[in-house]
């Protein structure tokens, strides 16, 4: 008896594991020098002999929650088309939409960024979907790539959470 107390305690004891929110790798860092609290997610797309890599983050800027979608490889205008579809069935078509989004100007971002505006508006189209379609539409002609996308409301949720980016109180000195 007192072996399985002691098993379920240590079991209950085990920190939950905060790197992932399903497929989304989350960053949550403290800077010890500013006191910045800095929690930002990411999904890379990546497949063997694809020429495609795709990175979708979720991080504040500016103050706001934001999305961004970076096609390495592609040159985009200013402002460009990307159409995302949630997959929220296996045997279903994506549902899919257009959102509009612009170059980021900030050294630190790379990328296309959607406005926070928008970023909503994707955050809940995708809702609880495991998958989504992302497709990139060039003069060139469309690209499209699929990526598993699991935890992105909880997600998008402790991003949203910790912004704006929130300055940790210092100790005196």
């Amino acid at each position: 008896m007192i072996k399985f107390v002691i098993a379920a305690a240590a079991a209950l004891a085990q920190p939950a594991d905060t790197t992932y929110e399903g497929k989304w790798f989350v960053s949550d860092d403290t800077d010890n020098n500013t006191g910045e609290r800095k929690v930002y997610a990411f999904r890379v797309y990546l497949k063997p002999s694809d020429p495609d890599y795709v990175t979708l983050t979720m991080r504040c800027t500016n103050g706001k929650p934001t999305f961004f979608v970076d096609w390495d490889g592609l040159a985009f205008p200013d402002e460009t088309v990307l159409t995302i579809g949630p997959v929220n069935d296996p045997d279903a078509e994506p549902n899919e939409k257009s959102y509009v989004f612009e170059k980021s100007t900030e050294i630190s971002e790379s990328g296309l960024r959607a406005s926070p505006e928008i970023s909503a508006s994707i955050i809940a189209a995708l809702g609880k979907a495991k998958y989504a379609t992302v497709t990139a539409h060039l003069a060139s002609g469309s690209r499209t790539v699929g990526v598993e996308i699991d935890g992105t409301q909880r997600a998008w949720d402790r991003v949203s959470r910790h912004c704006p980016v929130q300055i940790m109180p210092r100790p005196p000195l």
